[in-house]
């Protein structure tokens, strides 16, 4: 995928990559623009590690325009830390997604290309801002880009015991804990992924993907458990596919803890739910991660049409 950087209202940038067929490509009245978010420990590049196993496929097959980007915090886009008092790490994330980075990539990519409306793919500690900008979107009398769904996956709300999760041990822990958290190499795969679930092709990029995660991100998962459903999945209206692994290295991976946090979606005009069988927590990365794209990208089209039909 090709790289690019834009500047921002607040003097701040974002950066990341895109994949941008031409609109004959895909034959489709109604064409999403798919936004990728990714997780905690990586970059935009989670979703293009090599040609194989990148997003872009999918994206070229259909005629789809995708954008990946570095979070805020992470990367060559900008950033919001220290968190400002009274606030937290979801709340800004999705603040500046809302007000200053969707925004922007709807007006350079979305509509120059064709596109109807936006679905956010958001993966791992990259749901909490895709949740929260969607919250701010059903609330905003005049939104500044049109949303048209959201791909959540994992991220749950009930965590993995250790002995739940013998098999991936967990990071290294500091007595004082840094400003940035990076996962050796090593640790990062028995967690990601268990024996037989990726290509050791991925493997030897471990090292290459792997990007330190800022702490305050670390910090902010036991208070976004406790918070989340009232404050923001509430008020999310834009249609939902939420999915969990099932070999899920960091939550739950049962259809009665999946369920749950569909539920939280109340007033949103459709939820989809999925537990991926036989699937690690990384499954843009896995062997499932072209089948996963299919279903996101088909799921992005759908929405797209529910938009334009106004359902």
């Amino acid at each position: 995928m090709e790289p690019f950087t834009i500047s921002l209202s607040n003097n701040s940038t974002v950066a990341g990559i895109h994949s941008l067929p031409p609109p004959s490509a895909s034959g489709l009245k109604f064409r999403p623009l798919v936004i990728g978010l990714h997780g905690g420990t990586y970059d935009c590049h989670y979703f293009d590690p090599n040609e194989k196993y990148s997003a872009s496929r999918v994206s070229r097959a259909l005629g789809i325009s995708f954008v990946a980007i570095d979070r805020p915090c992470y990367g060559g886009t900008g950033s919001f830390l220290p968190v400002p008092d009274g606030s937290t790490w979801d709340k800004e994330t999705g603040t500046w997604l809302h007000q200053y980075i969707l925004p922007e990539l709807w007006a350079k990519f979305g509509v120059p290309n064709g596109c109807n409306s936006i679905v956010l793919l958001c993966h791992s500690m990259g749901v909490m801002g895709g949740v929260v900008a969607a919250a701010l979107h059903a609330q905003d009398q005049a939104p500044s880009y049109p949303l048209a769904g959201l791909v959540l996956s994992g991220l749950g709300t009930r965590p993995l015991t250790r002995s739940d999760n013998n098999e991936s041990p967990s990071p290294p822990q500091d007595p004082s804990p840094p400003q940035d958290r990076l996962i050796p190499p090593k640790v990062k795969d028995s967690m990601m992924f268990r024996p037989g679930t990726v290509d050791p092709d991925i493997l030897a990029l471990t090292e290459q993907l792997n990007q330190p995660a800022p702490f305050a991100e670390v910090q902010s998962l036991p208070n976004w458990r406790l918070t989340w459903r009232d404050q923001w999945a509430a008020y999310v209206t834009a249609p939902v596919m939420y999915a969990l692994a099932e070999l899920d290295c960091f939550f739950e991976p049962t259809e009665e803890h999946l369920q749950e946090c569909a539920a939280a979606f109340s007033r949103s005009s459709r939820v989809d739910t999925s537990l991926i069988k036989g699937a690690p927590h990384c499954m843009e990365l896995s062997y499932w991660s072209q089948g996963w794209y299919a279903r996101c990208f088909g799921f992005a089209m759908e929405s797209a049409t529910s938009f334009a039909a106004g359902r």
